[in-house]
């Protein structure tokens, strides 16, 4: 992951899968159509990422909107991706994921978590 810091953007219907990995793949399935949720011409990028809050055991998938220094940037791309998500249906969503190839829950948190992606727990 690079150093440029990045403002979190939630998806809380992917969360009720409760299934981290299955998570990831609807998150990398949305970001596959940000073009077409998000505004012409967007100067920023998003990507999957863990977010942790306040402790590196209390993580989990989220998106993180870099290069923008506008608020109003994060607030509008979060607003259109939950339209999206809502609109579609989380069964939808995870219909699409079954064919992503997306990173393991285990391999994305392990800088955060400190641990070796391969090794179980």
């Amino acid at each position: 992951m690079d150093s440029e810091g990045c403002t979190p953007v939630e998806v809380p219907a992917v969360l009720q899968l409760r299934d981290y990995d299955l998570a990831v793949r609807c998150l990398e399935v949305i970001r596959t159509h940000l073009p077409a949720i998000l505004p012409p011409g967007v100067r920023y990028r998003i990507d999957v990422i863990p977010l942790c809050h306040h402790h590196p055991a209390n993580t989990y998938p989220a998106f993180g909107v870099f290069g923008t220094e506008r608020w109003e940037d994060v607030v509008d791309a979060e607003r259109r991706i939950n339209a999206w998500v809502a609109d579609r249906g989380l069964e939808w969503l995870v219909a699409e994921s079954a064919t992503v190839t997306a990173p393991t829950w285990a391999s994305l948190r392990a800088p955060i978590a400190g641990t070796d992606p391969d090794q179980p727990g």
